[in-house]
Parts: C-alpha cells; structure tokens; sequence
C-alpha cells in the first residue's frame, strides 16, 4: 500500500519499528537491564524477609523496586561510560550503545543524573539510611569499583560491598535502621558474589585482558586457577555457616536456616569442582549455582516468616 506521494506506508512503518526496537534495545543495554533486576529482587527479598508482621504494602515494593532499579541503572550508565574506550576492544561489550556511539555520553550523562535524583528521591521515602546507602552503593560502584577493576584482582572484593549493598537497603527500608539482620544478609550477599564474580572472571578472562582489566589472580601470564580455585572455594564454604546467623539473631526458624546452610553446601559442591578442575563446564556449574543461591536463600527465610 502506498500514500499519494507513492511512498510504501507497510515498509516505512516497518522501518519505525525496527528504529524502536533498536532504540529499546540500546536503553536496555545501558542500563544493563537483567543485572539492575537481579540487584533489585536481592533488594526487595530482603525487603520482605525484614518486614514486621503486617506492615505489607505493595506501595513499599514499588517504591523499593524504582528507587533500587533507578539507582543501579544510574550507576551502570556511569560504569559504561567511563568504560567506554575499553568496551570496543572486548568482544562481548564492543556492540553497547556508548561505545558505538549509538548514545552519545552527553545523553547518557543526562540519564543517568536523571535516574540518580529520581532513584534516591525514592529510596528516601522510606528514610534517611537508605538513600544514604543507595549513594554509597552507587558512587563505589561507578567511581571505585570502575577504576579498580584495571588495578587488580581486589576490584572484585571492593566490588562485593556495592553488590552486597542491595540486601542491607531492603531491610533499612522495612525496618528504619541498620540492624544486625540487615548486616547479615549484606555479609551473606558480599560472600556470595566472590564465587560467583570468579567464575565470571575467569570464562571471560581472555577478552577481559583485551581492555587491561584484571579481575582474577595471575600467574606466568595465565589465569592462577590454584587460587582462584581455593579463594571461591573458601566464600562459599563461609556461606554455610552465614546461613545460621539469621537464626541466631531470632528472625527465622531453624528449618530455615538448615534449608539455606544446604543451599550454601550445594553451591560449595560445585566450588569444589572448579578448584578441583578449573576449566569452562565447571566455571559454567559454579556460575549457574550461583544464579540460583542468593534468591533462593532469601525467598527461604521469607517463607518461614509467612508460616
């Protein structure tokens, strides 16, 4: 079909689509859309497992939920934009709208200014601690954590403190303060995301070492499996008895924090696998494990506070 000038209406409409369908693809890409939800359901578990019986409100949840995700897209875009020289040389990053140049840096500084004010505008509603941590657990990321990760392997330790963060912001947003539970769940978190960073670092440790970033232990110009092995080995055999720690503060039951210890031995099972054999599958099982742990530990120790 075409309009009186002759011009094909079907092709020109399909041709807007696919402009929209690049143009979200490229907003998803910026923000790192998968990793800020992941970050946000640790956010908003922990949120719940922390909330005194009867005080549900699906206004909370969302609140928690924009103030979360905006501050850690906000905090993405920063990662990407002063990474951006260093995306075009990594294969698996050379393709993301500010290193192509798709979005231009003015722009995505604009969004991420924007995302910041709204995000902590949000996490403040609830109160002053958890705006405060949701900066903190922004500017580490971007403006420490970034920079680092050219330094050495400790950028993947100061890196956990900002991963961890999420957890500790869910329960000062249910419980108005920093408490012994919110601690437990951060240290649990920060633990957690040693192994599963690991196995990260090393799959993609070749183009890693494209862009000069060096996130895992090296020896004789190759990746120290020996170590890297026995330090993911050793965060997830700490998660185990982590998993009590709730219990013992009296905010969960036994049954709960026995079912999350298991939870932490299977993830040390496969640990141990990749510091017996450091190769891909085993990389790849620890990773998987790793997807699968901090949601599941903190649904647990939800569930036995609704039972």
């Amino acid at each position: 079909m075409t309009d009186k000038q002759g011009t094909n209406v079907n092709q020109l409409t399909g041709e807007d689509i696919f402009g929209w369908r690049q143009r979200a693809s490229d907003l998803s890409a910026l923000v790192k859309l998968r990793l800020s939800l992941t970050v946000v359901l640790s956010s908003v578990l922990a949120f719940l497992v922390a909330l005194p019986a009867g005080a549900f409100s699906w206004w909370s949840i969302f609140a928690l939920f924009a103030g979360g995700f905006l501050t850690t897209a906000a905090a993405n875009i920063f990662n990407e934009i002063l990474e951006r020289e260093y995306d075009l040389q990594m294969a698996r990053t050379k393709d993301r709208p500010i290193a192509t140049g798709r979005i231009s840096v003015t722009e995505a500084l604009l969004t991420a200014g924007i995302a910041t004010m709204a995000g902590i505008t949000f996490l403040a509603l609830f109160n002053p601690w958890t705006a405060i941590l949701g900066m903190i657990s922004l500017v580490s990321y971007a403006f420490v954590y970034t920079p680092l990760k050219r330094v050495g392997p400790i950028a993947v330790v100061i890196g956990a403190i900002p991963g961890a963060l999420p957890a500790l912001i869910g329960c000062a947003a249910a419980q108005g303060e920093i408490t012994l539970l919110g601690v437990s769940l951060f240290v649990i978190q920060f633990f957690w995301q040693l192994p599963h960073f690991y196995a990260i670092g090393y799959l993609g440790y070749a183009d890693y070492k494209k862009a000069g970033f060096q996130l895992v232990p090296e020896s004789k110009g190759t990746v120290d499996t020996k170590t890297l092995g026995r330090d993911s080995l050793l965060a997830a055999l700490t998660l185990i008895p982590l998993a009590f720690a709730p219990f013992a503060l009296g905010q969960v039951s036994l049954l709960a924090a026995i079912v999350v210890a298991l939870l932490g031995f299977a993830f040390a099972y496969f640990a141990y696998g990749f510091w017996l054999r450091a190769e891909r599958a085993t990389a790849l099982k620890m990773m998987f494990a790793s997807f699968a742990y901090i949601p599941l530990a903190f649904l647990v120790y939800w569930i036995d506070q609704l039972i």
